[in-house]
């Protein structure tokens, strides 16, 4: 099991013990399409490098009330950009909700991920930390919504990844 996977399921476990069973009336998937600020930033700078890779990637929560939640997300580019990837992208995150209107909320995300950044013919490099973001939150009825954020992965030493998601989210 890999460090992502270790740290997914950790987040997960410690949800499951923390939240009481009427706490799960409100979990969600979704699907995601994201467009990233990658930043290769090897030791050697000749070797550095930036790009725009498209990400898609899947999304799961739990809505504990109006206003907080719990989730996890996992992407990967589907295409390169000016040589780079992002391979894998995991992350998990509490995620504060502001009901606007019934059907507009403002949420922000603060968590950690961790992802591999691979520079084409060079190498990869693996990092990991604080996350956080905000976005907009609109439902189109009472079970499917679209939701559109900013986040800051990871500003690390050898790599950086910033992105802005649309996503599509089913809530049973």
């Amino acid at each position: 099991m890999n460090i992502s996977n270790q740290f997914l399921f950790a987040f997960l476990a410690v949800g499951t013990i923390t939240i009481s069973p009427a706490a799960f009336s409100a979990p969600y998937v979704g699907a995601e399409l994201g467009y990233s600020d990658a930043e290769y930033q090897p030791d050697h700078a000749r070797l550095s490098g930036d790009g725009n890779p498209i990400n898609i990637g899947v999304q799961a929560g739990y809505f504990l009330n109006d206003y907080l939640g719990l989730e996890a997300r996992y992407s990967r580019s589907v295409q390169r950009s000016s040589g780079l990837k992002v391979d894998e992208l995991t992350s998990g995150f509490a995620k504060l909700n502001l009901p606007v209107t019934p059907r507009i909320a403002l949420y922000g995300l603060a968590g950690y991920s961790t992802f591999t950044l691979d520079k084409q013919g060079v190498a990869s490099v693996d990092e990991s930390g604080f996350s956080f973001g905000g976005g907009i939150h609109f439902a189109l009825d009472r079970h499917k919504a679209l939701a559109l954020d900013v986040i800051r992965y990871a500003d690390a030493d050898h790599a950086s990844l910033y992105a802005m998601n649309l996503a599509f989210q089913y809530r049973f």
